[in-house]
């Protein structure tokens, strides 16, 4: 008999459609926003079932799950072993809200909850796995919780970044969460497809010690990159020293300066490529003459700078039927001079999409999870405030529907 709490399932939209969601809650007092979000999860076509540690059933009850999925919440694992089972019928596992203990449990193997137990089948079954954290600033921007973190994004784990504000970090809304589960929902139709993807900056040397840079984490590419390999293409990535961990799951070319990506570009594109995404951000300026010896602050120093080759102008040449995509980075401009830079790019390098954003606006830019673009071509513009994991499946799309 259909528990009438499914009858939701599907009402707002079908971006989840038929996707399989373990919700996996913890001890933190987040907890109470979990009936809400499994319904948001459900309303948007997921069928939810949730599993609960201890600590978790002592801030809202599995009655109150049950009612919310129409689904039993596990809360205690018997010899019907759930968390195999669990694992086993997932297409995502979602561990929200996360505590500080439940992350470090994940990153040192122990599975000694209900959830970390689900967590650990899933990972090893391959199965996605996001982590959304909350508990108090001060645990969350501690050394030794980003370090789990980081460890944990450098296995495959994805993380949707918590909201920091009055002291705390707290969940993001149900809606956001469920744009951001959009990737998983995502159908494998790039198999077959070759996929080369930048990320990060590049550096190039002043003296021994010195170097110029930017602040590009490498989100952007890795997200791309990530997408492209979970919608079945066999991606590529070259990646400058950003901050984000390399992929696990995707094949890594690490590279330093521009002259170096450049090559690294020019050398995979001579193999047969379908789609090049140049989400990296090279330095366009190198020292005409790097300083043998390092400076020292006794004197005015004037450095010459020459520009570095033009990565886009390269690979045209080199791939002049690939489908490729550029972006463009502006400060404080509007949609409309944003939009003109873009066409301006597409035109000068002949390309078939570009990703325009201005880097001063709020949660756009470098080293945020979201962003805020205009993703513009022949056939028009669109814009787009999402997460960058949800813009890299829409830059996939326009490849897609080429």
């Amino acid at each position: 008999m259909l528990h009438p709490s499914k009858n939701i399932v599907g009402s707002e939209s079908e971006n989840l459609k038929g996707k399989k969601i373990v919700l996996c809650i913890t001890g933190s007092v987040a907890a109470v926003r979990c009936p809400d979000l499994a319904r948001k999860l459900m309303r948007q076509g997921a069928e939810v079932r949730a599993i609960m540690s201890e600590s978790a059933t002592e801030l809202i009850t599995p009655e109150l799950m049950h009612w919310a999925t129409g689904n039993r919440a596990v809360h205690d694992l018997t010899g019907a072993v759930e968390h195999v089972e669990l694992a086993q019928w997932a297409d995502i596992v979602l561990v929200a809200p996360s505590t500080a203990n439940t992350v470090g449990k994940i990153a040192s193997g122990i599975d000694d909850t209900p959830p970390t137990s689900v967590v650990s089948v899933a990972l090893g079954l391959e199965k996605p796995i996001m982590v959304i954290p909350a508990m108090h600033r001060s645990m969350y921007s501690s050394e030794i919780t980003q370090e789990n973190i980081s460890r944990l994004k450098d296995i495959g784990i994805q993380f949707l970044e918590p909201i920091v504000e009055e002291g705390k970090a707290k969940i993001p809304s149900g809606e956001e969460i469920a744009d951001y589960l959009k990737d998983f929902a995502h159908p494998d139709n790039l198999e077959g497809e070759r996929v080369l993807v930048t990320a990060g900056p590049t550096v190039e040397k002043l003296d021994p010690v010195r170097i110029l840079t930017n602040q590009s984490s490498g989100k952007m590419g890795i997200s791309i990159a990530r997408a492209a390999s979970n919608r079945g293409a066999e991606a590529t990535l070259v990646y400058g020293p950003g901050s984000e961990p390399e992929p696990s799951e995707v094949e890594t070319i690490r590279v330093e300066t521009t002259e170096d990506m450049l090559g690294a570009v020019i050398g995979e594109l001579e193999e047969d490529y379908d789609l090049f995404v140049a989400a990296a951000a090279p330095q366009d300026f190198t020292p005409k003459k790097a300083r043998g010896e390092k400076l020292r602050r006794k004197e005015a120093v004037s450095v010459e700078l020459i520009p570095t080759p033009g990565i886009l102008e390269e690979a045209r040449k080199v791939a002049p039927e690939i489908f490729m995509v550029g972006f463009k980075a502006e400060c404080n401009v509007t949609d409309e001079q944003l939009k003109n830079a873009a066409e301006e790019k597409l035109k000068k390098h002949d390309l078939d999409l570009v990703v325009a954003n201005d880097v001063m606006r709020p949660r756009a830019g470098f080293g945020t999870d979201t962003n805020d673009v205009i993703l513009y071509s022949e056939s028009g513009s669109h814009h787009l405030k999402a997460s960058k994991i949800e813009i890299a499946n829409s830059i996939l799309d326009a490849f897609t529907e080429r």
